[in-house]
Parts: structure tokens; sequence; C-alpha cells
């Protein structure tokens, strides 16, 4: 079976578009909910200014700058608002489900397909992240679509489709540069093809073993220099600091993988007790349902396989911060890996059991309870990502400002001063490391803190001199990992 999108009977047309409905409508809910850090930094510095600032501004990794791009001309249309400013990714996000119909059509059936696509609409980090002001769902979109079009070209020589790769290509690094692990994917398949067909002596003509996918290839990287060259100068500097300070900080144990993969596992965990039954076993059925792919459609296995040790080896060479949000290119081919593990699963066992007790149709009958199992777990984990905005910036400002008396010291304190000074409280002030040793009780301060522990690793001195003056007021939970903010008032002397 191809890549090419599939032929749709009408019941199965109807099913599709109900499965993009939903999509639609789960991402927009809570769209407009509280920012968090990192997209209200996205806003001030690099949605905000002017075009050409914004291109050629890579003083932080912060810049995503298709998304930047995009996000720009979402706000000049509908005026800025959390809404305007998430809607390309809610957009890509829906795109990215669209997009990888074709994909999960090569090795399921119609109905299984769209039992994946379904999982994807309803899976709560696809939303998550489809209502997050950054570049990853639309390098998700990208980076299947890339898919597609390599696949198209393994199957036949096609100058056109190669250039169009190499733009997508592009586009997909100009979103976010981890796009080149899943892109070193590819060139790695394809440079074994190249030595197959040396070393072999395969025939000439095989579409993967010639020059298109290196024009392709080739075509993408010059593209992407082109794309990046207003911010070449600055670039050396930025990774430089970003790995400096990787190595330095408390979060230094993000360059450690089993740290990352211990967190990967306890972001499932948090999401509710019933996890911890429920996880081991997805994960034996998504592994055996990826061993499946391989057996069945090996070129497609890879593509998706081999990003994962290159971004850790490469990541981890680098000395650079391994964040899990690298890997959510990973989550389509996690969804089809699952649903093609419970397939093969239930096709086992129903053949057993239709052997053994002379019963027709167990398999069928097992698969659809196991759909309706993954769903329906699926919405009770959707339904958390409604419970609280990814950081509670906005309640935090608009409790101190409703409880504060007028003459007290309003302050952020820590590593979102800046953002949410600037965006949500500017005739707010940073309260420093010097108010804090000196303060004396004559004036009340109120001070937000976000990312907890990560203030209180950067100076645990100065963080036990705060613990000593200042008192918890009211925590605000997050749905961001670390994300819930902290709203203190200074104690009475």
């Amino acid at each position: 079976m191809d890549s090419q999108w599939p032929a749709l009977k009408s019941k199965e047309m109807i099913a599709f578009i109900a499965v993009i409905a939903i999509a639609i409508i789960v991402r927009f809910i809570g769209i407009g909910s509280s920012l968090w850090a990192d997209e209200i930094t996205t806003l001030l510095e690099f949605v905000r200014p002017p075009v050409s600032d914004l291109i050629s501004n890579f003083s932080s990794l912060n810049n995503h700058p298709f998304y930047s791009l995009a996000a720009k001309a979402s706000i000049t249309l509908f005026g800025e608002s959390a809404t305007s400013l998430r809607l390309p990714a809610v957009l890509f996000g829906i795109g990215s489900i669209i997009v990888f119909f074709p994909v999960a059509r090569r090795v399921l059936s119609m109905p299984q397909a769209l039992l994946t696509i379904l999982l994807l609409a309803i899976s709560y980090h696809h939303v998550w992240f489809s209502q997050n002001a950054r570049g990853y769902t639309m390098l998700l979109f990208l980076t299947t679509v890339s898919t597609i079009l390599f696949l198209q070209g393994a199957q036949r020589n096609s100058a056109k489709v190669w250039a169009a790769y190499g733009v997508v290509f592009a586009a997909a690094m100009y979103a976010h540069l981890s796009a080149a692990f899943y892109f070193a994917a590819h060139g790695i398949i394809y440079a074994t093809s190249l030595l197959s067909r040396f070393a072999f002596r395969r025939n000439s003509d095989e579409p993967l073993a010639g020059f298109y996918p290196f024009f392709g290839m080739a075509f993408g990287v010059v593209l992407t220099a082109l794309a990046y060259a207003p911010m070449m100068a600055e670039m050396p500097s930025t990774f430089g600091g970003v790995r400096n300070t990787a190595a330095s900080s408390p979060l230094a144990q993000w360059t450690d993988p089993f740290f990352v993969l211990k967190n990967l596992v306890d972001q499932f965990l948090v999401l509710g007790p019933f996890m911890a039954v429920v996880l081991p076993p997805a994960i034996g059925v998504a592994l055996f349902g990826a061993y499946r792919i391989w057996r069945k459609d090996p070129l497609l296995a890879a593509i998706y396989l081999l990003q994962i040790p290159i971004t850790l080896v490469a990541l981890k060479i680098a000395g650079m911060r391994i964040w899990p949000r690298f890997f959510f290119v990973e989550i389509s081919f996690l969804y089809l890996a699952l649903v093609v593990g419970v397939a093969a699963i239930t096709d086992i066992l129903g053949v057993e059991i239709e052997r053994r007790w002379r019963k027709k149709g167990v398999s069928n009958w097992l698969k659809a309870a196991a759909a309706i199992a993954m769903v329906g777990g699926s919405s009770f984990l959707l339904a958390r990502n409604y419970e609280a905005p990814k950081q509670d910036f906005a309640d935090a400002v608009a409790l101190v400002n409703r409880e504060a008396a007028p003459e007290d010291m309003r302050t952020v304190y820590g590593v979102t001063a800046e953002p949410v000074i600037g965006y949500y409280a500017p005739e707010w002030s940073e309260l420093t490391p010097a108010m804090i040793r000196t303060y004396n009780g004559r004036q009340k301060i109120w001070t937000l803190v976000a990312f907890r522990f990560q203030v209180a690793g950067r100076d645990p001195e100065l963080w036990r001199e705060f613990e000593k003056k200042f008192v918890l007021r009211e925590r605000l939970p997050g749905t961001l990992g670390g994300g819930e903010v902290l709203v203190y008032e200074s104690k009475d002397r």
C-alpha cells in the first residue's frame, strides 16, 4: 500500500469528518486560558516586534521563526489575545492529524486507521501542544508531510516530489531546529540505500538509491541556510550560552537521558493513579506494535524510530538539555504502534478463543472492546487538560491585586519575572536578592514564584532566606510540568 490519500467510501468519509470535527472542538475549548512563561516570551520578544527584527533575532531558542511569523499574521488579523497567539498551533495540530491518515493507512485497515487519528484527536498531549503557542505542532505537521514525500520518493524517481520534500524540509527546520534530528534519520536511510546499492550491486534504478533524494535533501539544506542567514551571526553565542547554562544550572539533570526517561514516565503517572496500572502494558503493546510495523513496512518504522537515538546521542554529545518535547514528533507513530499492537494481540487471542471454544467473530468483538477502552481512557485523560491553565499567571496577578493593600509592594521572583511583568503586570517590579536580604517588614511585599525548584536551586541559601521572610498564601495549579504558580506574602515583623 502506498502513501497516497486513501479512497474513502461515503460512511468512511463521514467518520473521517466526524473525527476532524472532534479534533477542532477539543482544541478550541479553553484556548484563551492564561499564557505560560515561554508563550509570553514568544509574544513580547518575537511576535510584537517588526518582521525585520523577528527574522534576524536568534538571541534565544524561544524564537521558533516560522511559528513567530504565523502568530504575527494571526494577531494582525484577529487582534492580540491568547487565542490568536495560539491559533497557528491549533490549526497545525489539526492538520497533523489529517496528514497522518494516509500514513496510518499504509499498515492498518480503514477502521483501524480512523481509530488511530481519533486517538490523536483526543490525545491529552496532542491537545496540550495544539494549545501551546510554540512551533511543535507545526513541526509535527511538516515532518509528517516530509515523511509522505519521502515514502513517495522511495517508490518512484520524481524531481517534483523531492523538490517539494526540500521545501518542506526547510519549512520544518524554520519551525524548529530539532527537525534536524528527524531529517538525519532520512539521511541515514538514504545513505544505507546507497551503500547497499554499491556494496551488493543492487539495481541502480531503485529510487531511494539514486540522485533525486540527495537533490531533495541538499535543496532543503540550502533553503534552510537562506532562511536562517539573517540569524547566523548570533547562533554560535546563543547555542554556546545554552550549552554552558545546561551544564551548570539547576536544570543540568535534563542532560541525563535516564532522568529524561523517568520524567516522561512521571508525566503520564501524574495524570491519575490508574496510569500506574495501564502504562506498563501499554508500553509493551506499543513496542510489539512497533515490531509489527517494522515487519510490514520497515521503511516507515525506520523513519520514526531512528530519530529517537539520534536525538539522544546528538544532544548528549552537545551537552544540551534533552527536553521531552523534542520527541513530540513521535506521538503519531506512538499511537499507530499502539493500535497496530492491539490489533495484532486481539487477532491472536481471537483465533485461539475461536479454535478452543468454536466461537466465531471473537476477534472483531475484542477489537471493538479494545477500541472503546482506548477511546474512553483517552477521553478521561483529556478532561485533565481543562482543569487548569498551563501556568495560571492571570489569576495569580488578579488575586494579589485583589488582596493587597494600595501601599503593598507587588513583585515577581525568579525566572518568570520578566515575562509576567512585561505582559500581565507592567506596574509590578522584580523581587531581587537584595530586596530579600534587606527586607525589614516595614512594607508588605507580595510576590509570585513559578518553577519553584529551579528558583530555589539557583541559590539555595537565598531561597532559605526567602522562606524565613515570606509565607505561602495560594498555590495555583498548572498543567505544565512544574507549572504551578505560588503566591507569597511577606511575614510581619
